[in-house]
């Protein structure tokens, strides 16, 4: 067996700091008799800011220091939906709150090619997330799980090996009590390694079974079974902002992690989307700003997404400063396995190409981007309608009528009462007669021809069958 463990040691800060495309002096603070930083990030440990640091001190250090309260429940929402994307690696993903998770990877390491390649990839995916992650692949879940959190990363090939990166850490590492801690210290044992040399009956009965069965787990001797993470049947993904954002090009950079942890999420259940609801946050009583995108297949590329966002970022107006996005997806659909063609390039498509009409949507709105089809209706200028693009058609055209029709039909002069268009017009011999309507007001009694000109030009005119009884130009052949 072999186990992926990924460890977030700064998960209550990057909470925060992955929606920030710029850093800023950023840190969490722990409450308490007195308020101490938690953790910081980079810009504010250049200034001298550290973990543990009372509050007043560091402030002192870096007077634009922001601190932002620690929120456990975004924490654990977080791990979470990152439980839920890594199922694009194994469906047996087993959180470690409040900062941890494990997965079960012997059987995808074929998959991945290897167990090298499955590291790097889950390692890269994580910090594409926007997290600072530690991953180590061990035989064992407790063994990786411990090993990442002390720093250990990388591949732990066998039970051997194990064991020997075990011995190396602090008996801190454990499970252990503090008062066990300082006993141990009295007797000169430091790391794992000094507990591992000495009769497990002696240590049973100094520290009791606990603290035994739990070593014996994390080296493998004992079994250690996890309980699985049930993805949700829907993608919910929220980002607090620790500042303001008022220009909204700025909001690219958070909206691309949620979009990734979509992309993970969809990418495990080999699904796509065609729907997603986007909601910014002002907060101040000000009414949220929503809007949806939208694609005429289902879509699991994040990339694809990101290129719709932007263009309708680009038509968005904010009434207030954003403090939080939130993306919502609820309909799931899985996607068809692609084919390759026998003859490619043979078939062309009739419909626009599908990802030019999502842009179009993106950047005019929905109800900009229409397609025609045919309507059951034998009056010309009825014999459509809107529809969206790319519908299929309920029935073929007429071979018979034109395909260019005036937008109003044009009276043509009349000479000795035949229609005249640059000339005298031969009507030919058959003729479409059409009078119908009479129950929507709209009711219609002409006589249609195809006309020719002198020249060779094909017209389709027509003649009132009632009222003055004149011809007018309804359409012209290609």
């Amino acid at each position: 067996m072999h186990w992926l463990a990924i460890h977030l040691p700064a998960l209550p800060l990057e909470v925060y700091t992955r929606a920030l495309e710029v850093e800023t002096p950023l840190a969490v603070s722990r409450r308490g008799k007195v308020e101490r930083v938690l953790l910081c990030n980079r810009p504010a440990a250049e200034r001298g800011v550290r973990p543990g640091q009372p509050l007043g001190g560091a402030l002192a250090l870096a007077a634009d220091l922001r601190v932002l309260p620690r929120k456990p429940d975004a924490e654990r929402s977080a791990l979470e939906r990152l439980a839920a994307w890594c199922a694009r690696f194994s469906s047996q993903v087993s959180l470690e709150p409040p900062q941890a998770l494990v997965l079960e990877a012997a059987r995808s390491l074929q998959l991945f090619g290897g167990a090298k390649s499955l590291l790097g990839q889950a390692a890269g995916g994580v910090t594409g997330l926007g997290y600072a992650a530690r991953c180590c692949l061990a035989p064992t879940p407790g063994g990786a799980l411990v090993l990442a959190a002390w720093g250990g990363e990388g591949l732990i090939p066998d039970g051997d090996s194990l064991r020997a990166a075990l011995s190396r850490l602090p008996l801190a590492a454990l499970d252990l009590r503090e008062r066990s801690l300082a006993d141990l210290g009295h007797m000169g044992l430091l790391q794992v390694g000094d507990l591992l040399r000495l009769p497990r009956s002696g240590l049973a009965e100094r520290l009791g079974q606990g603290p035994i069965r739990h070593l014996e787990r994390l080296l493998g001797e004992a079994p250690d079974p996890r309980r699985y993470f049930e993805p949700p049947a829907r993608y919910r993904g929220r980002i607090e902002l620790p500042a303001e954002l008022e220009r909204v090009d700025a909001l690219v950079f958070p909206c691309r992690h949620l979009l990734g942890e979509l992309a993970g999420f969809l990418r495990g259940r080999q699904a796509g989307v065609q729907r997603l609801r986007w909601c910014l946050y002002h907060g101040d009583g000000i009414e949220d700003t929503g809007f949806t995108l939208g694609t005429a297949r289902p879509e699991g590329n994040p990339a694809r997404w990101l290129d719709l966002l932007r263009e309708r970022l680009e038509r968005l107006q904010l009434p207030a400063p954003v403090r939080a996005v939130a993306l919502d997806v609820a309909d799931i659909r899985p996607l068809a396995p692609g084919s390759w063609e026998l003859f490619p390039g043979l078939d062309c498509p009739q419909a626009p190409a599908p990802d030019l009409l999502d842009h179009l949507r993106a950047r005019l709105g929905a109800e900009s981007v229409r397609g025609l089809a045919l309507a059951a209706d034998h009056r010309p200028e009825r014999a459509w309608r809107w529809c969206p693009p790319g519908e299929a058609a309920s029935g073929g055209g007429r071979g018979d009528r034109p395909l260019w029709l005036l937008l109003e039909p044009l009276p043509l002069e009349t000479r000795d009462r035949r229609p005249w268009w640059d000339g005298e017009l031969d009507l030919g011999r058959e003729r479409e007669r059409i009078e119908t309507g009479w129950w929507d007001g709209f009711d219609v009694a002409r006589d249609y021809f195809v006309a020719t000109t002198g020249r060779g030009e094909r017209l389709w005119i027509y003649r009132e069958l009632k009222g003055p009884r004149g011809w007018f130009l309804h359409g012209l052949f290609a």
